[in-house]
């Protein structure tokens, strides 16, 4: 992977507005194409999924702490 290449793959993705819940920042990821790969899509929609449904789909995602993703 060339240098730039690896810098396009580091960089971030402000999501915008007052409360963004778990839901529209898990789609902004899953359309990056960072997943364009079908099965890494699937892999990481799983996970995300799964995650999202332990810790409240509305819930806003500046409220989640680096505590509760670690949780089982």
């Amino acid at each position: 992977m060339s240098s730039a290449a690896r810098a396009a793959s580091r960089k971030v993705t402000a999501l915008r507005g007052e409360h963004v819940d778990l839901t529209v920042a898990a789609d902004a990821y899953l359309s990056t194409t960072r997943v364009d790969n079908p099965h890494t899509h699937r892999a990481y929609a799983s996970a995300i999924d799964r995650t999202i449904i332990l810790l409240g789909a509305d819930r806003c995602l500046a409220d989640i702490t680096d505590c509760e993703i670690g949780q089982p």
